[in-house]
């Protein structure tokens, strides 16, 4: 996979992502689908986090650990983010993963990375930043739905 298409179809995915979570009404950001269904507030924060978490396995050259303990930890450090703070933290940490893909040798996307996710998951490294752009898909489509919920029906 090219660098540059990484990094276009992870900055498109995300400034979807933005330009939905902008449009969701401010005592809507931390309602929960359900009485139980995860927030927006929780899914852009946690949106925000993927870029940082895939930028320590670039930093790291695939000697990443990831945990039940990370993971818990992460969810307490986005709690209090508003929604600035989320695509604010959302740019950044993109942006930090861009200057980390485009600096790779092209060769280094094919690597294969094993992870102990699901019992143990191996995948080229490029599949392992792609994990980024399913995340911004992904929390895209639950957002919009959550707007659905409440009533609004325009793409956003």
């Amino acid at each position: 996979m090219d660098k540059e298409l990484l990094v276009t179809m992870i900055g498109n995915a995300r400034d979807g992502l933005v330009r939905t979570a902008q449009a969701v009404p401010e005592d809507k950001l931390n309602w929960r689908p359900l009485d139980n269904g995860r927030p927006v507030l929780d899914l852009l924060g946690d949106a925000a986090q993927v870029p940082q978490m895939v930028s320590q396995m670039l930093e790291s050259h695939g000697d990443f650990a990831p945990s039940r303990e990370m993971f818990q930890q992460m969810k307490q450090e986005r709690e209090g983010w508003t929604r600035n703070e989320c695509i604010e933290r959302l740019n950044r940490n993109t942006e930090h993963l861009f200057t980390l893909i485009r600096a790779l040798p092209d060769e280094e996307l094919a690597r294969l990375v094993t992870l102990s996710l699901g019992g143990g998951m191996t995948m080229p490294l490029a599949g392992w930043i792609m994990m980024t752009y399913r995340t911004f898909t992904n929390r895209y489509a639950q957002i919009n739905y959550i707007q659905t919920l409440y009533g609004d029906f325009e793409s956003h």
